[in-house]
């Protein structure tokens, strides 16, 4: 029963056993090579999305910081400078786009980083983001010159006054915010931690398949060199050096191949036209 199974997978040919060995080397390289493609494909859309998540991070604490700035600048001018009504009201409507920016900024920084690991690392952010705002809503309502208003005509002395709000209040939460906003651009690049551990650790499964592939096939070689050898190379020298015993000292030729390819079919030729010149 086994040697039929034997029978059934072995190859009686030298040019089939060369090409099956030929072949698998090249197999071998093909599947390796595949296998590196497809983990460098991987570790290149990683790295996009490593690069484009780190933009879109600093993207978002450009814009907060950008929209801080202009809702400051504004502030600044309508509570401290003090300028004509116009000018009041030109930058009221710049405080007001700075407001919606900002707070469309942070909801966003605030979306991204409930996805990651840390999703509470811009809750204080927000938390002074809101509070930032609502100062200065309060300031465009009205309430905070009618308190300033309200505190002169109790105590006509009273120093209180919308520069002081401005110090005392705004300019605190302002310095608060800026704070949080720095926070969320370090801690936004270190909750980049894990893509980049993943990302290494594609990067050696990508090396690994050449690696594996390296090994075996210096196998593959090694052993193709031994069979060779064996039913090759030394059934050929035992035949040419029995051929030549022959002719010179006449001695019997008696090759011993147990080959059953056109090695052993070479040898039973041979003795049969050594049969036929006797």
């Amino acid at each position: 029963m086994w040697s039929k199974v034997k029978d059934i997978f072995s190859i009686n040919s030298i040019r089939r056993r060369i090409r099956a060995a030929f072949m698998s080397i090249i197999l071998l390289l093909f599947f390796s090579g595949a296998m590196s493609l497809f983990e460098l494909e991987r570790v290149s859309h990683d790295t996009e999305e490593i690069l484009l998540a780190s933009k879109e991070n600093v993207d978002l604490a450009g814009e907060m910081i950008s929209a801080l700035k202009e809702q400051d600048d504004a502030m600044i001018h309508m509570a401290v400078l003090g300028n004509s009504l116009s000018e009041i009201n030109k930058f009221g409507t710049m405080c007001e786009e700075s407001i919606t920016r900002l707070h469309n900024a942070a909801y966003a920084a605030q979306q991204k980083m409930l996805q990651t690991e840390t999703p509470n690392a811009t809750d204080s952010l927000v938390m002074f983001t809101h509070k930032i705002n609502g100062l200065a809503n309060d300031f465009l309502s009205g309430n905070i010159l009618r308190t300033v208003a309200e505190s002169r005509a109790i105590d006509s002395l009273s120093t209180y006054s919308s520069e002081t709000w401005y110090l005392e209040s705004y300019k605190p939460v302002y310095m608060d915010v800026s704070d949080q906003i720095t926070k969320y651009m370090t801690g936004s690049q270190s909750t980049l931690g894990p893509d980049v551990n993943r990302l290494s650790h594609t990067a050696r499964r990508a090396v690994t398949p050449v690696f594996i592939s390296l090994v075996v096939m210096l196998v593959v070689v090694l052993m193709l060199y031994y069979f060779m050898n064996v039913y090759l190379i030394d059934p050929i020298l035992r035949i040419n050096r029995n051929l030549g015993d022959y002719l010179t000292y006449k001695v019997p030729f008696e090759a011993d191949v147990s080959c059953r390819d056109e090695i052993g079919t070479l040898r039973e030729r041979i003795i049969t036209l050594i049969s036929k010149l006797k």
